[in-house]
């Protein structure tokens, strides 16, 4: 477990909340010795949103499906860039075209509610290391971003903060250390269905911290949280302390949040039982 995750503790009875969809099977929210405030909202509330930039220990989560109706595929073409909009274009399906424009347009829509600004003024940049940051025209506050995908969900995350995302997919894992997508092309015992989320679990939260430390390439084409060679992991948690924290999921999807600094405020948008997004 990588250096700044706090130790786990039994649930108590007040965190013990439906913070899922009706459809989806309860998931318990494990509790950590300097655990958030985790505040479940509807996706829609987005749209109501005051003018306040996230306070420092503040993070603003949303998960929704991209085909919200709260955002409209011509406000998603106004919002974006061109430099996105040829981005978009490139990738190989409607619906990784689809996920990518409404993931970025529903971004803007979010920072705009902050900053008190339109999402077409919204921008977005990157850092030399690949981490996101969000401003307006003026460019008076600027937020740290990061953007994220776990099966039919978009996860966005804001913050004043560096901050990171990290899900991961139902696994498997070898005994032998090597990790194939189908346990039929494998050779080798897989570990057992309790095991394997264990280790979907820790998967996601070292994701989560690649991410927010600058090696999103490790996630996305090295593997590195999966794989044999861990060394920009190990690098990235000794160099710092992070904070890490598991955010509820429906099924077997596991996702956490890493944030630079210790949180007391999760809002999480896409998270009510009454969640219409």
């Amino acid at each position: 477990m990588p250096t700044g995750l706090l130790t786990e503790r039994s649930l108590t009875q007040t965190s013990q909340r439906d913070f899922i969809d009706d459809l989806d099977a309860p998931i318990q929210l494990p509790v950590y010795e300097t655990q958030p405030q985790f505040l479940p909202l509807r996706m829609n509330e987005t749209l109501s949103l005051s003018p306040r930039s996230p306070a420092p220990g503040e993070i603003f989560v949303f998960r929704f499906r991209s085909q919200w109706q709260r955002v409209s595929a011509q406000d998603s073409a106004q919002w974006l860039t061109q430099d996105e909009t040829r981005r978009a274009a490139l990738l190989p399906s409607p619906a990784l075209r689809y996920r990518y424009i409404s993931s970025r347009a529903v971004l803007r829509l979010a920072v705009a509610r902050m900053l008190g600004c339109q999402p077409g003024a919204v921008e977005l940049r990157d850092d030399s290391k690949g981490r996101m940051f969000v401003q307006d025209a003026r460019g008076d506050v600027v937020l740290c971003a990061d953007i994220a995908y776990a099966g039919v969900w978009i996860m966005v995350g804001i913050s004043a903060s560096c901050l990171g995302l990290g899900t991961s997919l139902p696994s498997y894992k070898v005994a032998s250390d090597d990790v194939a997508p189908m346990p039929s092309r494998v050779s080798g015992q897989v570990l057992a269905t309790s095991e394997g989320l264990l280790f979907s679990k820790q998967q996601a939260r070292d994701n989560s911290l690649l991410s927010a430390a600058g090696h999103r390439t490790g996630i996305d084409h090295l593997n590195v949280a999966i794989g044999g060679s861990g060394s920009a992991l190990a690098r990235v948690s000794e160099a710092e302390p992070w904070c890490v924290f598991d955010l509820p999921m429906p099924g077997k999807l596991c996702a956490s949040v890493c944030s630079s600094i210790p949180l007391s405020t999760i809002f999480a948008f896409g998270w009510s039982k009454r969640n219409d997004g």
